[in-house]
């Protein structure tokens, strides 16, 4: 059976990267994670990491000794997207040859990881593989405001060590997977939402003040009128819906609020 390598790139969200870890660390025979040496994240801002503090964190999951913490400069050149490759292909090479390379970001959280490891023994190798991408646009308490996004699919794992080209996908061709993704993109504090506006990959690619004041507007009684609002390219998100996840786990369905509710 494919061994699988689960390759995370850790920066000014570092936090998320527990609960990520946790949901796929069951599947992982290694774990990559990469920090830049500097603190600096992709689009050259500083950040905080107490190193000795997360390095307690993640030995507290890993109760095999199979996470690695790789440091590098990942924030060299002129563009956000550039750094992000940079270190994408540099974790992807330190990865076992021959593993599937799983690349999970540290503000996602796999449901369904065990049918996903079955999925991979009998997947195509030669393409790109995608997860079903649940994007988590704001919160309130356990109720939670997704976007409806039809074709809501991220690349997520190869068995080429790179290049990668354009954030996860190396230009193979792609092949849908069962792998079930809850992005919370978007569904932070408003503090924590300001600081991956100005930090994230695409971060020169559009206005971030005025989706911050769109994400501001947006309530549990006014969300109905969003629409074709994705930052990059409107259409992609057509609406959003209203959703209730009972803690403190999360249910695949993501059962639906009553409304009203």
């Amino acid at each position: 059976m494919s061994k699988i390598s689960i390759v995370m790139p850790i920066a000014y969200d570092y936090r998320y990267s527990y609960r990520s870890l946790q949901s796929v660390y069951e599947i992982a025979d290694e774990v990559v994670l990469g920090i830049d040496r500097d603190r600096i994240s992709w689009s050259g801002k500083p950040y905080s990491l107490d190193i000795d503090a997360f390095r307690m964190r993640i030995n507290e999951i890993d109760t095999r000794g199979i996470v690695r913490i790789l440091e590098g400069d990942f924030h060299a050149l002129a563009r956000p997207m550039e750094n992000e490759i940079t270190e994408r292909n540099f974790l992807a090479n330190q990865c076992a040859p021959g593993n599937w390379i799983v690349q999970i970001d540290s503000d996602e959280q796999a449901i369904n990881v065990r049918d996903f490891k079955a999925w991979l023994a009998t997947a195509d190798r030669s393409r790109d593989v995608q997860a079903k991408w649940i994007t988590v646009f704001k919160t309130f308490g356990e109720k939670y405001l997704v976007v409806e996004e039809p074709d809501g699919k991220v690349s997520v794992a190869t068995t080429a060590p790179g290049p990668f080209i354009d954030g996860r996908a190396t230009g193979c061709p792609k092949v849908a997977s069962n792998l079930i993704l809850l992005h919370h993109s978007w569904g932070r504090t408003r503090d924590e939402l300001v600081q991956k506006l100005t930090n994230w990959g695409h971060s020169q690619d559009f206005e971030a003040q005025d989706f911050l004041r769109l994400w501001d507007s947006v309530t549990l009684e006014n969300f109905h009128f969003a629409r074709d609002f994705h930052p990059l390219y409107g259409p992609l998100w057509r609406s959003l819906r209203l959703v209730k996840v009972p803690p403190p786990g999360l249910n695949v369905g993501l059962p639906e609020a009553p409304a009203g509710a």
